[in-house]
């Protein structure tokens, strides 16, 4: 079996959720490649697909959208899972359980008509206060949000570990 990881990162805090979980899927799959989007000419090569984007102003990045539009055919037929990275952790407490519900929400929204997923799961990644506006940032730390290295990565393993079991199951069989 022959698995895709790509992903889109805009800071580099995707992309190394996206090489942990490709390091977790080779535990159960050999033949596992991990790609930015933008490297990928085709998907029709591999048997499942692992996709994942950073996630500013509640979108995926336009390179992320571009590869679901671009290959939209080829992943209709094949497994596929994907991730977000946002900030929900680091919002204030009040909103964090909401912020992370409506960007789960709005994504699976977007992605399930254009593709079939197997599991989208979103995590949080990092975020530097330089990356807010000035005014914004104090007002921020006022209400309780944090900056900082905010990705949890056991649950990245325990997903990858769900995805990898997936993987490694036999295929059902047909009618």
């Amino acid at each position: 079996m022959s698995v895709l990881v790509a992903y889109a990162s805009a800071f580099g805090s995707t992309a190394e959720i996206a090489e942990r979980i490709a390091s977790r899927v080779r535990d159960a799959v050999n033949d596992v490649e991990c790609r930015p989007v933008d490297d990928v000419e085709a998907a029709s090569g591999y048997d499942a697909v692992i996709l994942g984007s950073a996630i500013h102003n509640q979108e995926w990045l336009p390179a992320a959208v571009s590869f679901v539009s671009r290959f939209s055919a080829e992943l209709e037929g094949m497994p596929v899972w994907c991730f977000s990275v946002g900030m929900s952790d680091g919002l204030p407490q009040f909103l964090r359980a909401r912020g992370a519900a409506l960007q789960q929400e709005r994504l699976a929204q977007y992605l399930r008509p254009q593709v079939p997923l197997r599991d989208h799961k979103l995590f949080s990644g990092v975020y530097q206060a330089a990356q807010m506006p000035a005014m914004l940032r104090g007002l921020f730390r006022l209400t309780g949000g944090r900056f900082g290295d905010l990705r949890d990565w056991d649950a990245i393993d325990a997903w990858a570990g769900e995805v990898s079991a997936q993987l490694a199951a036999p295929p059902a069989p047909g009618p």
